[in-house]
């Protein structure tokens, strides 16, 4: 390997971890954080770990390799193994593997190829949402010269669960026998042009091509060629740097399979039953950094949704399993808000107040009415309102990590919001020896939680 004779690699390690103690379990598998912000609600464990090093160097050109793994726990308990069947196992997988090459165009030094597992997303830091993300296996060449700007194009497949259509019902494809996976093909442009001083526009555009199991055995069972369909996201987002910080607005249109994800799901998810082929999904962001003073500054989130067009002759099928054949639109608020103040060179106070509202309007049926008769909207909607002091190296800095984070919580909702409960909502009947029953519920709409977490980054 004359490449590699005279060349060191160089090696880095990297990764994340979070873990902490709270006074009882929150049901943090629910998406709450995303809907009223993380801090103060979070009390897993999660950890990433990530190994890569350049491997050769030719001239000017360096190949590089990274892989990241990761481990969560749900469940607060000494021993927890690997174990499915344990319902506090830890939860192992496998998310970076990739190989990637800058300098090799000679057109074009900063571009880089790549190949492989990784990471192709953006987040929300203090609500956990990714605004964009298609991760997975796939390939591409990113930050490449176009005009004024920087393009980047990508492919990725991945095998996603599949139903198929018999006899007007979801047939799960285990009790048929019939190959239960499709292949999405995902291909991906992005383009960020300069504007005014300190702004970019980000402009991107993402396809969704499902493709069923092609074997002729079963092709005269898997009516649902017809009913399981691509679909598109458009983004257009401005970044502006400002002298107090930095502000993000994202513009995002979703149609098809993909816009059925829910007001705070993920579009990565495609809706298999057809009745989502001709829906839509607007949502809009917009989060950024904020310092006020050398001591004090905030991290905010504005996001809005709403989506619509679904078709009601299909029995759409959510990401939980459950059936859904009524639902016509959705739409969502929220507002998050985190200040925070120095105290001394490595302590701060922090405030964290987050607010949303959901509803969904559903087509309803009535005794003795034949077909629909009218709709129905229920509307959730919840707060959360957390302090906490922290201890990190540089409290000046909204990004200093690691960070030790003693807090204090109250969560409320209304009847149609999340569960609050500690375990979920474990509700039933009793019946006692006289043979009277009383039924129960076990849920909860409002809750107090005081802990301590660590978190970092490196």
């Amino acid at each position: 390997m004359p490449a590699q004779a005279d060349y060191t690699p160089n090696a880095y390690f990297g990764g994340y971890i979070r873990s902490g103690v709270s006074n009882h379990h929150t049901m943090k598998d629910d998406p709450q954080v995303q809907r009223f912000g993380r801090l103060g609600y979070e009390n897993d464990t999660y950890g990433e770990v990530v190994l890569g090093t350049d491997i050769a160097k030719v001239d000017d050109t360096v190949w590089s390799f990274q892989t990241r793994f990761t481990m969560k726990e749900a469940y607060n308990r000494d021993w927890q193994p690997a174990s499915a069947s344990a319902p506090e196992q830890t939860i192992f997988a496998n998310r970076e593997a990739f190989l990637s090459v800058k300098g090799f165009l000679d057109w074009d030094k900063d571009a880089t190829i790549w190949a492989g597992k990784r990471f192709y997303r953006e987040d929300i830091n203090i609500t956990d949402v990714y605004w964009y993300n298609i991760s997975g296996m796939g390939a591409g060449i990113e930050n490449f010269q176009v005009g004024p700007g920087k393009a980047s194009v990508a492919w990725f497949r991945r095998d996603d669960t599949a139903d198929y259509k018999w006899d007007s019902s979801v047939v799960h494809t285990s009790g048929a026998n019939l190959a239960n996976l499709a292949s999405v093909n995902i291909g991906d442009v992005r383009y960020i042009i300069p504007a005014w001083d300190g702004a970019s526009f980000d402009l991107r555009a993402t396809f969704y091509v499902p493709t069923r199991d092609t074997n002729e055995g079963v092709k005269q069972y898997q009516h649902a060629k017809d009913t399981y369909k691509g679909a598109q996201a458009y983004y257009v987002a401005l970044n502006q740097g400002l002298s107090t910080g930095w502000n993000k607005t994202v513009v995002k249109y979703a149609h098809g399979t993909n816009a059925n994800y829910g007001v705070f799901g993920n579009d990565q998810w495609l809706d298999r039953s057809g009745a989502s082929n001709t829906a839509y999904r607007w949502s809009l962001y917009n989060f950024g950094d904020t310092k006020i003073t050398d001591t004090f500054g905030f991290f905010h989130v504005i996001y809005a949704t709403k989506a619509g067009g679904f078709d009601n002759n299909y029995d759409h099928l959510g990401w939980d399993g459950s059936h859904d054949y009524n639902k016509q639109s959705d739409k969502a608020f929220q507002l998050v808000v985190r200040p925070y103040l120095q105290l001394t060179k490595m302590t701060r106070l922090y405030a964290e107040a987050g607010f949303y509202v959901e509803s969904t309007k559903r087509l309803s049926t009535k005794a003795g009415v034949d077909g629909w008769a009218g709709s129905d909207t229920t509307t959730g909607q919840g707060q959360k309102y957390t302090l906490a002091y922290a201890i990190t190296p540089d409290a000046s800095n909204f990004w200093s990590r690691p960070e030790f984070r003693i807090y204090a919580s109250y969560v409320h909702g209304n009847e149609y919001g999340q569960d609050y409960s500690t375990y979920g909502n474990t509700g039933g009947t009793v019946e006692f020896a006289n043979g009277y029953k009383k039924s129960y519920s076990g849920s909860n709409n409002h809750d107090f939680l005081f802990g301590v977490m660590a978190e970092a980054w490196w």
